[in-house]
């Protein structure tokens, strides 16, 4: 499972340092980066992400929906690799959907890793409080 937030910074050549804790849980230096949901990335461990896209590659092409989020998951995924220096390079178009800029904040959600950048996250996640969540909950209540 992957767990935990964390303020990273983007270097210029695009390059962000993973976290130590989600290297460990992931046990892979392979990954598969790609645009999320909320103007984020989500990243994937290739066995998580083999799964997630095995799925949408099942779905109909011929539904207009499943067709944009074929595209918008599939299409622009890529496969980057964890160096030595324990960073990852995300490309130049992903960078620019996320609008990544220098302070970055990374999360582990359970299968996946969304890289933010910090004021988008602010942003997005800011009015996130204990009412909006709780009434959030309540639809995924058989779930638990």
């Amino acid at each position: 499972m992957l767990n935990g937030g964390y303020c990273n910074t983007l270097d210029e050549k695009g390059r962000i340092t993973f976290p130590a804790a989600l290297q460990r849980a992931l046990a892979s230096e392979k990954l598969v980066i790609t645009r999320g949901i909320e103007q984020c990335l989500w990243v994937y461990p290739t066995e998580k992400w083999r799964e997630f896209a095995e799925k949408w590659e099942a779905a109909s092409p011929m539904l207009k929906d499943v067709r944009r989020m074929q595209r918008h998951f599939l299409g622009w995924a890529a496969e980057v690799e964890i160096d030595k220096s324990s960073r990852i390079a995300i490309p130049q178009a992903l960078r620019e959907y996320a609008g990544l800029k220098r302070d970055c904040f990374v999360i582990g959600v359970g299968r996946r890793i969304e890289i933010w950048d910090a004021a988008v996250y602010k942003a997005v996640n800011e009015g996130e409080n204990g009412e909006s969540l709780s009434l959030a909950a309540e639809q995924f209540g058989e779930l638990f």
